[in-house]
């Protein structure tokens, strides 16, 4: 009997804590106040719900009132998930330099944590070139969480990063933000096969702080940091700064047919390969670049791929490779296995028009 009337005794206690359990009401979510992490970094979140039955005094601290949950065993939200990955353990990925918010939500209680992520090593390849500081493109985007991709046809860069979209002419300086007219400071610039954009695109497009101590770029998204080490222009010496550059004078001709109403930019470095129009009116200058650099498309280059296997082309097929798969791969890589083929491709998207056209109507 004694035996039954303790069996009797445990059910109801079973019974009676689990119409209690049924009882508690969500009263609160306690959450960290923000995260700071690294890119690369896997964390989990610190999530205790706080219930409450309104009628047991009870620790604050208890165990049974305060639980620890799971990110996934909640309903919740991330503002900005091209900065975040919430993996299948329930762990959180920083996956870009910014700040984002994560809210969660149990029963009609919400709270938001703030997380935000910084590149802990600095990236190399910046450059400063008549006053403007260019970042490679690609490798500062994907920092950002975003992607590169070029267009071969429309000439543009396509870069994604979260909700906005940017695009870049490979020469020129109209851009645009989410279909809007964007100028850049500077045409697009090709360093050692690399493609840089002027940093002023990260703040005009992505609302990006930029400090810049001549050596260091370090560029501000939220919370989250990154550095670009930036690479000075040679200084030249007394003798070469005494000795007048032998270069033609800059002037212009009218241009004809589709082009009629145009001036073209006559004596700079590039008049060879670059037919440069130009059209002034009033305080408005528009630009406009043809190449007509005669190369050979016949001519047969051999190079090795990453597995070590000879190959022969001609420059036109290279050239139609380069055209197709332009985003695919990345411009370190191309310029490592074609070398100058490669650099004279894209070379054209390097020009400073605006810089000759300028110095032009000063002159």
């Amino acid at each position: 009997m004694k035996k039954i009337s303790v069996l009797v005794m445990f059910f109801m206690f079973l019974f009676g804590s689990h119409v209690f359990a049924e009882d508690l009401k969500v009263k609160d979510i306690e959450l960290d106040p923000s995260i700071m992490a690294s890119v690369g970094d896997k964390f989990n979140l610190n999530i205790y719900v706080i219930y409450d039955d309104e009628s047991t005094l009870h620790d604050a601290n208890d165990p049974y009132y305060r639980r620890s949950v799971g990110l996934t065993k909640t309903d919740f939200t991330i503002s900005d998930p091209h900065l975040l990955q919430v993996l299948s353990n329930g762990m959180v990925k920083m996956i870009g330099v910014g700040s984002s918010k994560i809210t969660v939500k149990v029963e009609n209680i919400e709270k938001s944590v703030t997380i935000s992520g910084s590149l802990d090593n600095a990236i190399d390849g910046g450059y400063l070139k008549n006053g403007v500081t260019f970042v490679p493109m690609k490798e500062v985007v994907q920092a950002m969480g975003g992607s590169v991709n070029y267009l071969g046809q429309q000439g543009l860069f396509e870069i994604k990063v979260g909700s906005k979209q940017v695009s870049l002419p490979k020469s020129g300086t109209k851009a645009s933000l989410n279909g809007n007219s964007l100028t850049l400071k500077s045409p697009l610039l090709v360093q050692n096969g690399v493609t840089l954009m002027p940093a002023s695109v990260l703040s005009d497009a992505f609302g990006a702080g930029l400090k810049n101590n001549g050596e260091m770029m370090q560029i501000s998204i939220g919370q989250g940091t990154m550095d670009i080490k930036i690479e000075q222009p040679k200084k030249q010496s007394s003798a070469a700064a005494t000795t007048p550059a032998k270069k033609g004078k800059l002037y212009a001709v009218p241009a004809t047919g589709d082009m009629k109403g145009w001036s073209i930019l006559k004596g700079h470095p590039y008049e060879k390969s670059v037919m440069v129009y130009f059209k002034v009116e009033g305080t408005i200058v528009q630009i406009h670049t043809k190449d007509i650099s005669k190369v050979d498309l016949n001519k047969k280059v051999k190079w090795t791929d990453v597995n070590g296997k000879k190959h022969t082309n001609t420059v036109k097929e290279l050239y139609l490779f380069f055209g197709k798969t332009s985003g695919l791969y990345s411009s370190e890589l191309l310029y490592k296995i074609f070398g100058q083929t490669y650099a004279d491709w894209i070379a054209i998207g390097s020009i400073n028009a605006e810089k000759y056209v300028d110095q032009y109507l000063q002159q």
